[in-house]
Formats: C-alpha cells, sequence, structure tokens
C-alpha cells in the first residue's frame, strides 16, 4: 500500500532530522532520542509534526493491454518529380554514349537488373534520370 509522508520542519536540517527520527521508528531503532525544537519566545519545547497519510489502491482495475503497433511515417515528397518517358532518357543518355561513357550507363542499368534501357523498370526511370543528370546529361 503506498504511504505519502508530510515532514514540516523550520530548516531543511530540522527535516533531516525528522526524518532519520521517522526512519527509526519504521525500522525499529530506538537509538535516535525524540527531537525537540527549542520554542525562540521563551516558552517549552515543541517535539515536530510529522503527519502520515496512507493511499487507498485503485478501485478500479487496471488493464493492460499491448500498444498498438506504429506505422512507418509515410514519405512526403519535396518536390513535385516529373514523369519520363522511355524516349527521353534514351535521347538524353545519347550524347553521353557518345562521348565514351556507355559502360557507366550500362553499369547502372545492370546494377538495376536490366541488360539495356528497355528493360530498366519504369518506377526507375526518375532514379535513371538523376543518374544522368550526375554525369552531365541534360533532362
Amino acid at each position: 500500500m503506498p504511504v505519502t509522508i508530510t515532514i514540516n520542519g523550520e530548516s531543511a536540517t530540522q527535516a533531516i532530522e525528522e526524518f532519520a527520527t521517522l526512519s527509526a521508528a519504521f525500522t525499529g531503532e530506538n537509538s535516535i532520542p525524540p527531537l525537540t525544537t527549542p520554542n525562540l519566545t521563551g516558552g517549552q519545547s515543541v517535539a515536530p509534526a510529522v503527519s502520515v497519510t496512507p493511499i487507498a489502491p485503485p478501485t478500479t482495475p487496471v488493464a493492460l493491454s499491448s500498444p498498438a503497433p506504429i506505422a512507418p511515417p509515410a514519405q512526403v515528397p519535396t518536390a513535385a518529380s516529373p514523369a519520363y518517358d522511355l524516349n527521353q532518357l534514351g535521347v538524353a543518355a545519347q550524347p553521353l554514349v557518345d562521348a565514351g561513357r556507355g559502360p557507366e550507363l550500362i553499369g547502372w542499368l545492370h546494377q538495376h537488373s536490366a541488360q539495356a534501357l528497355t528493360d530498366l523498370n519504369p518506377s526507375l526511370y526518375g532514379e535513371f534520370a538523376t543518374y544522368l543528370r550526375s554525369l552531365g546529361a541534360r533532362i
């Protein structure tokens, strides 16, 4: 059962002493003498007030369930990608082939499971256009 303990004191030192007294009471140690606080107005010393307030356990059972699966965030395009067709890619690639860079283009196509531009998956046209641009093609 959870318990809340409130310690009232005039200073941090007094609060620490009160806590030590309370701790000793819980553990059964009687080696700490009862603490009294001097009354500065000239009267009798007064024992500090310590209040212990028990907290009742919850009456409603808490149902535990597994968290809902979190879906990965959807990719948000930062700019509209232009759609390319096979003819545009071929026209952009031709000057590179003429400049002797054909083996680089064929290498890229092979990495993407295509033997020739006509075998390239249309979903990769945009990526191929970006590659052509990186080689200096105008597209």
